[in-house]
């Protein structure tokens, strides 16, 4: 059996803290014992991953599920401690961000056919819908301006290539591959700043050893 307190003590207590300074109104305290739990949640993963020939691979698949568990409680928490629906959180994905990006950094925001109440249920429509638009659109614009300057730069380019990713990797003097990946971070740092992805589901393996 995997002595996973010992094995993750370091790991659990890096993401906590990280999580804490993202969610500051949630105690490390609680955000540490709600990572042990996934452990207790999770014994099919703990042991396959933990037995994995590539230890890298494997701290990897720990870190990213322990973040998605510590986002998760963290958001419900946020959300309970401060009044609101956890279902009122919009999540913004790439596909989305990309697409308003242009009039974000243009500065020619994108008028929606339709106003709407700004505070109308926005997680429950779509980008084109009346106000929601609008406040997407300012919700990006304000992110994009927190993010790094070189960040701004490559996505500065980006747009003036014509999202070209040949033209962006001439400019940048680097191969396509790269520019592109250049964008996304920057794109992912974005998403970030409005609150990070959404979290996924996290089952844990089939036991088949009692198939």
């Amino acid at each position: 059996m995997v002595d996973y307190l010992t094995e993750y003590k370091d790991l659990v207590r890096v993401v906590a803290s990280i999580k804490h300074k993202e969610y500051p109104m949630v105690q490390l305290d609680d955000i540490t014992q709600e990572l042990w739990l996934w452990f207790v949640e999770h014994p099919n993963k703990v042991k396959e991953w933990y037995n994995l020939e590539d230890q890298k691979v494997s701290i990897k698949l720990f870190a990213r599920a322990l973040h998605n568990a510590a986002s998760k409680y963290c958001q419900y928490e946020k959300a309970r401690t401060s009044g609101y629906e956890i279902s009122d959180i919009f999540y913004y994905k790439r596909d989305i961000v990309e697409e308003l990006l242009p009039g974000v950094i243009s500065g020619n925001l994108i008028e929606p056919e339709n106003i709407n109440d700004l505070n109308s249920g926005r997680a429950a429509k779509t980008p084109s819908e009346g106000n929601n638009l609008l406040a997407m659109q300012v919700d990006i614009s304000s992110a994009y301006g927190r993010i790094k300057p070189e960040q701004q730069n490559i996505l500065k380019q980006w747009y003036l290539s014509n999202r070209n990713s040949k033209d962006l990797a001439k400019e940048l003097g680097t191969n396509e591959k790269t520019a592109r990946m250049r964008v996304l971070r920057a794109i992912d740092a974005i998403i970030k700043k409005l609150g990070g992805p959404a979290p996924y589901g996290d089952r844990d393996y089939r036991d088949i050893t009692t198939e």
